[in-house]
């Protein structure tokens, strides 16, 4: 690979930070998904 191929530019950097917004996005409701099987299961075999 050329070192000109390696550089990154403007463009590749507002990607980048474009990609890290949907990706915390995307984090953030799997995480609470996830939450929201837990609490359910928990209410679901509560033990009172």
């Amino acid at each position: 690979m050329k070192s000109s191929d390696m550089n990154n530019t403007g463009f590749d950097a507002a990607e980048w930070e474009k990609r890290k917004r949907g990706n915390k996005r995307l984090g953030m409701v799997f995480g609470l998904i996830v939450l929201a099987i837990f609490l359910g299961s928990i209410w679901k075999y509560r033990p009172f």
